[in-house]
């Protein structure tokens, strides 16, 4: 019967992929993140959201890893762990977000049209193949282009 069929692997965008990481000292800067959290190919997705002067952080990150494998590694390693500039009172809390997956992240922040996002420390981090995206670029992909369309250019 049907019920003994072997079920077809799962597409790389299941299970929970993105975290919320609570707690970010808030003169940190995505840079920062991006040296302490080093990305081999790991996450493809890292937003740091700022204040409306754009000065501070508003102390949480939103992550999206390539696998739930690679998202409950970073969980296990960073949980309950401080960063290593300026001192926080809490060390990070690290939980599943709400939103799940880079195009539902992005759409996510289109949907919020936020007028921030324009200015360049406002940008969310997107990496695939290992090319670094604007949000507009990312979010043209989604509107039908496969990522891989970009890579002639």
């Amino acid at each position: 019967s049907s019920m003994t069929a072997p079920a077809a692997p799962a597409p790389p965008q299941q299970g929970m992929t993105t975290l919320m990481v609570r707690n970010v000292p808030v003169l940190y800067t995505q840079e920062m993140l991006l040296q302490e959290w080093t990305n081999k190919d790991t996450y493809d997705f890292l937003y740091l959201p700022r204040s409306c002067g754009g000065q501070t952080n508003l102390s949480y990150a939103f992550i999206n890893f390539v696998s739930e494998e690679q998202a409950m590694a970073f969980k296990a390693a960073w949980h309950k762990r401080r960063l290593a500039h300026f001192t926080a009172r809490k060390p990070l809390n690290i939980s599943f977000a709400e939103v799940q997956g880079l195009q539902q992240n992005l759409m996510q922040l289109k949907k919020k049209r936020v007028r921030r996002v324009e200015m360049r420390q406002c940008q969310p981090v997107i990496i695939k193949h290992g090319r670094h995206f604007q949000l507009s670029e990312a979010l043209d992909y989604l509107e039908g282009c496969s990522w891989g369309t970009v890579m002639s250019v």
